[in-house]
């Protein structure tokens, strides 16, 4: 099986290999850098979701993979509050789509706010406030206790469970 993610990123590529082992699925992963075509910080579910699915089409067009994944991050504003939140869409050789999305963690009204305006993500910001190459939000707020990989793959794995397991989707009672 090959599986083919859009990114050059090798926390995101870890994430799929990750989410891979726990399905117990190997494949030969193929990647490569895309373009979301939206801010480079999305705001809102939809920019968020449509970037992934940008992402998406134009890796599935770059490889021939059983299965193509692509994973977004954005900036999704909930009472009041911002969140980083991931898009993750996939889809199958035959067509067949799903997605899903990852737990969000708390960002400062002052961090989404800079990064719209500098039009940056707020793996930069981080890495600027940490003093190093550390570009992980979620491992840097909780004082490396978890990881933004870990919560991908859980979100890679919830979108790959539909394709895998199309039949218990659309069973009726």
């Amino acid at each position: 099986m090959k599986i083919a993610i859009a990114t050059a990123s090798e926390l995101k590529i870890r994430a799929l290999e990750n989410a891979l082992r726990i399905l117990n699925i190997e494949a030969e992963i193929l990647f490569g850098k895309t373009s979301s075509g939206v801010a480079e910080q999305p705001l809102g579910y939809e920019e968020t979701s449509k970037g992934a699915r940008n992402r998406l089409m134009e890796c599935k067009k770059n490889f021939d993979a059983d299965i193509t994944v692509a994973v977004e991050s954005g900036i999704i504003p909930i009472e009041g509050s911002y969140f980083d939140i991931a898009c993750v869409r996939t889809i199958t050789k035959d067509k067949k789509e799903s997605m899903a999305f990852s737990s969000g963690y708390f960002i400062p009204d002052w961090m989404a706010q800079e990064a719209r305006e500098n039009k940056s993500d707020i793996g930069v910001i981080v890495q600027k406030l940490s003093g190093g190459t550390d570009k992980d939000p979620l491992s840097y707020f909780s004082s490396k206790l978890i990881k933004r990989e870990d919560i991908l793959s859980q979100a890679i794995v919830l979108a790959l469970v539909k394709l895998l397991n199309e039949e218990q989707y659309l069973a009726q009672q």
